[in-house]
């Protein structure tokens, strides 16, 4: 038993270490140089206090993005005032060591340092003038200074301080004079920004790079101008650039390919341009030339899906909506959507068809050295009828936990397991170590093809075809394969004469799926494979059909009859 015993012990060892040697083959040496450096730095207290040379002014607020609905309806002003906090559908107090919750979850926790919840508070004041609004938001900066003194913790963690900094500085802007006017409680508020603003330029996250990175040169480029340090602006101007040019793809579409984190990115670069309008006019052209690309492609690839996309990792109610960041880019920038169908350096098509929107990923996983917030979703699809979402990926749902490993399999999208095998290597949280390659993809008025090879050698080909009701999906692989069709919530599936209607839960036929005469069915109706979540923390119950069939190469097809 004992031998037994070791040798298992011995194959999960081995197992790891190849996953481990697959996983950093891809990346940058300076990210490995990185890696080891914040292991030997690790645990050590960041400097808290320091004097502000200078307290200056940024105008970040914007109207239409801060004050819109869509974003206000996500907090509870009466629950921020009895110094209660709800995020990604967990509450809790702000207060304690840290801030530290060990009975909520570790993205909770990450969320509730960014301060994100004291812009409702701003948006309050402005639209009553009530103090105890302004009272409220010192309450919670002032306790946040006090509670992360000892400089550990996440709060104190690069990605935490980056986006809170900007966050405070919207809310500045947005009080309109009222926190320089409370004197004490400004200076002490900024001698505390610029300490955060000092320790996060010694620990950029240039072991990550990716949004990431992007998020520390924002913000620090962002403090250079709010405390009037031109040197410090000239260096991390020059690193944004750069870094753009590298995330951001000429489609358009940021380059991890997650359309929520495309939406982050894209505020981003909108809160950058109108931070520096007044003091560098040649850079606030160069940004705003850039929102226009990344706007259509927001636009293309939402509008119609009637959510936020579920490829990669992503969800609702984290990034800013569509239709507020829409309205600010009109108003701050003068830009409206173009409408485009085709990204072929992410790797996204679109087909749209008498009120129906097909999005497929024809695109690789990620970028090689950043592969994080990938999924097994290579060829994946989702439809949308009037707006209204019909088949649909799982979604993420959470970044730590017992169903992350799911949310980022090949079952979990609308795509093709063969011979049981993943897509690509995805393991821990944010890893992949074998993943796919020669993806490629293409797309005409009415049809779409992509390919790929898996992890594992095995290709992988599918044609989606729009021939007036009806659409037909036409893969080729060989050997074992079950594909996938996930249900959004509202709908179910019933199994009728070799056929699978999906019905409305009143009992409505929207559409029949008709499979192959050898085929074997499944729906799915209990069971992890039926988890869904269009939002992070919020995991919901939805049927899945499952459709085998032996592969040779050859076209199998399926029909959606509509």
């Amino acid at each position: 038993a004992v031998v037994s015993c070791d040798r298992e012990c011995g194959a999960e060892i081995s197992v790891d270490i190849k996953k481990y040697c697959e996983t950093l083959k891809y990346l940058k040496k300076s990210q490995i140089r990185y890696l080891i450096k914040n292991r030997l730095t690790r645990g050590k207290a960041a400097v808290t206090e320091a004097k502000a040379p200078v307290r200056g002014e940024l105008a970040l607020w914007m109207p239409r993005l801060d004050e819109h609905p869509d974003y206000l309806k996500r907090f509870s002003l009466e629950e921020l005032l009895n110094g209660n906090v709800t995020l990604l559908h967990e509450s809790g107090t702000p207060s304690g060591n840290g801030w530290k919750h060990p009975d909520k979850s570790h993205l909770w926790n990450f969320n509730l340092q960014y301060l994100e919840f004291l812009i409702p508070l701003v948006a309050a004041y402005r639209g009553t003038k009530d103090e105890k609004y302004y009272i409220c938001f010192r309450d919670y900066c002032e306790r946040w200074i006090s509670d992360n003194a000892d400089g550990k913790g996440d709060g104190w963690h690069p990605y935490t301080i980056s986006l809170r900094l900007t966050n405070l500085w919207i809310c500045l802007d947005g009080f309109d004079g009222r926190v320089q006017e409370d004197q004490v409680f400004f200076l002490k508020l900024t001698d505390s920004m610029y300490a955060q603003y000092l320790h996060l330029q010694k620990k950029l996250e240039l072991h990550l790079l990716g949004n990431h990175y992007l998020e520390n040169l924002k913000a620090v480029m962002l403090g250079a101008l709010y405390f009037k340090e031109p040197g410090i602006y000239a260096e991390y101007k020059s690193r944004l650039q750069e870094e753009l040019k590298e995330q951001i793809l000429p489609d358009g579409v940021h380059y991890e390919r997650s359309i929520m984190y495309h939406k982050i990115v894209l505020e981003d670069v909108m809160r950058a341009a109108k931070g520096v309008k007044d003091a560098d006019q040649l850079f606030y052209q160069e940004l705003s030339a850039l929102l226009q690309p990344m706007t259509d492609a927001m636009y293309s690839l939402e509008a119609g899906m009637g959510h936020t996309p579920l490829f990669n990792d992503s969800g609702d109610n984290v990034a800013r909506s569509m239709l507020s960041l829409l309205a600010a880019l009109r108003e701050e920038f003068s830009i409206a959507p173009v409408n485009k169908n085709v990204f072929p350096d992410a790797g996204y098509y679109c087909l749209i068809h008498q009120g129906m929107k097909i999005l497929m990923d024809a695109g690789e996983i990620a970028p090689d050295y950043m592969p994080g917030h990938g999924h097994c979703d290579g060829l994946s699809f989702e439809v949308s009828v009037d707006q209204h979402p019909v088949f649909v990926n799982s979604g993420t749902g959470q970044y730590q936990g017992s169903v992350r490993g799911y949310f980022r399999s090949t079952r979990a999208h609308n795509t093709v397991v063969i011979e049981g095998e993943e897509q690509s290597e995805c393991w821990g949280e944010h890893r992949v170590a074998r993943r796919i390659s020669q993806v490629s993809g293409d797309g005409g008025a009415d049809w779409i093809h992509g390919e790929l090879v898996t992890a594992t050698g095995r290709q992988q080909k599918r044609m989606i075809l729009v021939d007036d009701q009806k659409v037909i999906v036409k893969d080729q692989v060989t050997g074992s394969a079950q594909g996938y069709l996930h249900l959004a919530p509202d709908y179910e599936y019933e199994e009728q004469d070799g056929q699978v209607l999906v019905k409305t839960v009143d009992g409505n036929v929207i559409c029949r799926i008709i499979p192959e005469l050898s085929d074997q069915i499944k729906i799915h109706r209990d069971g992890e494979i039926c988890s869904y979540a269009p939002e992070f923390g919020q995991i919901m119950k939805i049927q899945v059909l499952e459709i085998a069939w032996e592969g040779d190469g050859s076209e199998h097809e399926i029909q959606i009859n509509w």
